[in-house]
């Protein structure tokens, strides 16, 4: 057969799925056998590729993964100024999405879609003759091929638990005869066996260093680290039904989740000992080189999806410094994704990756800078379009093809810390894991005082596992990973709980009140334009008032205010109030009517619920629990 035919039928193969309305629909038949379409390495090759290809989509990772499916914790954050349900059900910020939502649906049938290509993929490779004839006892292009499959299956499914729960499980092909009006399968049941297939797999793939696009392809470390990441995941807590369908449900850890943390320190531990990722990069100089396409096979990242330029992503834009547009070549860039404006004040002041992470400013049309901070304004400066040195365009806006990265490094890292204290305490391999990530967030000369003696100091389980959840924070601002670790650690209520109270005492104290331990915070921070030293002609913010905090303006500063906004008379009760971004940011947990009643050890509902189309589709056999059964 003409291999340009065939690649042409898979290529049509892959947008028939893309266009499918129902997730479970059986595709109809190209007239061509499994055995013409997995008869060589290139034909497998570009069925595996088929999957990549959905899961570029905006409903999968092009946009709605990468920072749509983002509610409120004390690192991300959106703005919430009413106590009025979003007539779309959009809601998710503030925990309360419906069912009804859009978004819900149309992404629930990408991932589906995805998983589904994936089970085809898989069961191709298993019946061609090239995968059989593969005598399997070392790593080979084709049991690479064979091992891809099954991680990307595997992520996307974990994925879809961590945004829903319990979900529909298949890992077969669908077939024309089968019943899709099927129920969920238990989350741990599903995760159980996630690890057991990748374990199987695991020995038989290839390092990054070794494939042709690098870490842009699923590698043997990425399923290592995902293996981990599943036993966390399936060891830590998660929101469960408690037998009434109109409450929040209950936080619940599973059976024997010591024999999943081992798991976890096992997989986690190969990734680490078998040297194939480092930190080499500075942290400045690592985001730099992400934000021009540029990704070492070597260093921090060890899955990036491969997004497309001019096609599909939103790193740069709607997650990155806000930009408008004008005569530079630069294009415009939204800033949609904001941090919590308390995070960046959260930083030691010699920690070199909060100027890198937290970014208070836009730049206006001539690309000067212009002061944006507030409760929660303050842009991921990971990410900006002034970091390219082949701009793409004075019109250009999103698909800017910067890439997804997944896992890091420094996430497998922290894991590792995690999961050996958690066993253990904090031995010494958990504190190297540490001391790791903090080497490259400090000047060598300060690594005595913010290394080794910072990590000292965390000398019991308790202390250390602070420590990483701090420490979590920090490195990963604006990558979307904070509201799982919450989810698994069950810190998700008491962190939001302490979040709102910290934003309602912050704009108590700056406004003249009491407020037992908090005191010095910052009112207002203070700037005033200079001349950007590296880029001659354009004008960049000195900021004062960030470390350390200011009461008093300096001499020739301008002022903006900052938590001596969030407190105030209100006009209309003419009593003193939050401002409405805190009253209802939380609303869904916590907020100005509930405040009192609620305590940090309460369940938060961070799941979302079945899309409404779902529950009809299958008849019954699905239904929404956690508040959602309306």
């Amino acid at each position: 057969m003409n291999k340009k035919i065939l690649l042409s039928i898979l290529f049509s193969f892959v947008l028939c799925f893309t266009a499918c309305d129902d997730y479970l629909d059986v595709q109809p038949a190209t007239g061509f056998t499994e055995a013409e379409v997995f008869g060589s390495e290139s034909e497998i090759q570009a069925a595996v590729a088929g999957i990549y290809t959905l899961m570029l989509t905006d409903d999968a990772y092009s946009n709605r993964l990468a920072f749509v499916f983002n509610p409120n914790t004390d690192v991300e954050m959106a703005s919430v100024a009413t106590n009025t349900v979003n007539a779309n059900g959009s809601d998710i910020a503030c925990f309360q999405p419906k069912p009804y939502w859009t978004t819900l649906n149309s992404t629930w049938n990408a991932m589906y879609k995805i998983i589904n290509l994936s089970n085809d993929v898989i069961e191709g490779i298993e019946k061609s003759d090239i995968y059989k004839a593969d005598r399997k006892d070392k790593a080979s292009n084709i049991t690479q091929l064979y091992g891809e499959a099954k991680t990307l299956r595997a992520m996307v499914y974990l994925d879809m638990i961590r945004i829903w729960g319990d979900v529909v499980f298949r890992t077969k092909s669908a077939t024309a005869d089968e019943d899709f009006k099927v129920g969920v399968t238990d989350r741990n049941t599903i995760l159980e066996f996630l690890i057991d297939d990748l374990k199987s797999v695991e020995p038989l793939m290839q390092y990054a260093s070794e494939l042709d696009y690098g870490v842009e392809r699923t590698s043997r470390s990425f399923n290592q680290g995902l293996i981990g990441l599943l036993a966390l995941t399936r060891g830590g807590w998660a929101l469960r039904p408690d037998g009434n369908g109109a409450s929040i449900g209950k936080m619940v850890r599973g059976e024997n989740y010591q024999q999943y943390y081992d798991i976890a320190i096992q997989y986690l531990g190969k990734v680490i000992n078998e040297n194939k990722h480092d930190l080499k990069l500075s942290y400045r100089d690592f985001w730099v080189k992400q934000n021009n396409w540029v990704t070492p096979v070597n260093d921090d990242v060890i899955f990036s999806i491969p997004l497309l330029k001019n096609t599909s992503g939103e790193y740069g834009y709607a997650i990155g410094i806000p930009i408008l547009a004008g005569t530079h070549p630069y294009g415009s860039a939204s800033g949609a994704l904001n941090l919590a404006g308390t995070y960046l004040f959260s930083f030691d002041g010699k920690d070199l990756r909060r100027d890198v992470t937290c970014a208070p400013y836009s730049y206006d049309a001539n690309l000067k800078q212009v002061i944006r901070l507030d409760i929660a304004k303050l842009a991921v400066g990971k990410w900006s379009k002034l970091y390219e040195t082949a701009p793409l365009g004075s019109t250009s806006t999103k698909a800017t093809g910067i890439n997804y990265s997944w896992m890091r490094f420094a996430d497998v890292l922290l894991m590792y810390a995690e999961a050996v204290n958690e066993r253990f305490g904090p031995r010494a391999d958990a504190q190297e894991a540490l001391k790791r990530v903090r080497r490259r967030a400090f000047d060598k000369a300060d690594w005595t005082d913010k290394v080794d003696n910072y990590v000292a100091s965390k000398s019991s389980p308790d202390l250390f596992f602070k420590a990483i959840m701090d420490e979590r924070a920090w490195e990963f601002g604006g990558e979307s990973k904070r509201k799982f670790d919450l989810a698994r650690w069950n810190k998700y209520g008491e962190v939001i709980y302490n979040q709102y109270f910290k934003l309602l005492n912050w704009g108590k104290v700056a406004n003249g009140a009491y407020v037992a331990g908090v005191d010095n915070v910052p009112g207002s921070v203070y700037w005033k334009e200079i001349p950007d030293p590296v880029n001659a002609g354009r004008i960049i913010l000195d900021i004062k008032g960030i470390d350390p905090v200011l009461q008093s303006k300096p001499a020739g500063y301008t002022e903006t205010i900052f938590a001596s906004r969030w407190y105030s008379l209100n006009s209309d009760s003419q009593a003193y109030e939050p401002i409405n971004d805190i009253k209802w940011s939380f609303r869904g947990f916590i907020n100005f009517n509930n405040a009192s009643s609620v305590t940090p050890n309460d369940p938060l509902r961070y799941l979302c619920p079945y899309p409404s189309k779902v529950i009809t589709d299958h008849r019954g056999a699905i239904q929404n629990y956690y508040g959602f059964n309306y």
